[in-house]
């Protein structure tokens, strides 16, 4: 995606304390003590906070004012709360309840992280000390050449704008790689590619999309939570 179609996104403290309640509310931990009553958010209870921001610099260390960092849950799900990278290569989330989360970045068609280095990365936020992480990208190698499906704690998801086990569409010719965010292994079962084996967590599998069709897959190890379609078009 164009730099200028990376729109600015603003969460208040508030919105983020509700969305991040709901976010962890759906992954089975307990609430956050923020509530919605007549259509307004009240807060009935102390959160515990912690600061989270960083850097985007490239391999020599020169900042880097490109992206959008993705705030993850520890099971990798995306609910698309994200940061973007500010003029100064900087991006900051506020304050956050205190707990582990994931970070990715998203350069586009723009800008990447270079392997060996792990995007996602995980990151505990705690109220005592300021949860500071650097990132490493190289440009003119786009996010966008692979398309990225995450295998989490216990789904499938589209990256990064996906919902968890939905139906993702491909094009003919390109190469479909599935990463492991998650703290247990899967593996990614069916389709023309047959079974990638046991993956564990920051492992990944590619396909290249060489044929139409609509094809169904699942994870043979948590069979029948992990189920999604990749379906290959012209």
């Amino acid at each position: 995606m164009p730099r200028d179609q990376l729109s600015k996104f603003i969460f208040t403290r508030r919105e983020f304390l509700w969305t991040a309640s709901n976010s962890l509310a759906v992954a089975g931990i307990s609430a956050l003590g923020v509530n919605a009553c007549g259509g307004a958010e009240r807060v009935t209870s102390a959160v515990a906070t912690g600061a989270l921001h960083g850097t985007v610099t490239d391999l020599q260390g020169a900042p880097q004012a490109i992206g959008r960092i993705y705030l993850l849950l520890d099971n990798g799900l995306n609910n698309n709360i994200f940061a973007d990278v500010d003029r100064n290569a900087k991006f900051d989330f506020g304050q956050i309840p205190v707990g582990k989360y994931q970070l990715r970045f998203w350069g586009g068609d723009e800008a990447s992280v270079p392997e060996p280095l792990e995007n996602p990365v995980r990151v505990t936020v705690t109220a005592d000390v300021p949860s500071i992480v650097p990132f490493q990208i190289v440009r003119g190698t786009p996010d966008e050449t692979v398309h990225e499906i995450y295998a989490g704690d216990f789904f499938f998801q589209d990256q990064p704008f996906g919902q968890p086990n939905a139906t993702v569409l491909v094009k003919l010719g390109v190469t479909v790689c599935w990463y492991n965010v998650g703290s247990t292994q899967h593996t990614i079962t069916g389709g023309p590619w047959g079974d990638s084996g046991p993956l564990s967590r920051a492992e990944e599998f590619e396909w290249h999309a060489n044929v139409v069709g609509t094809f169904g897959y699942r994870c043979n190890f948590h069979n029948p939570q992990m189920q999604s379609i990749l379906q290959v078009v012209p």
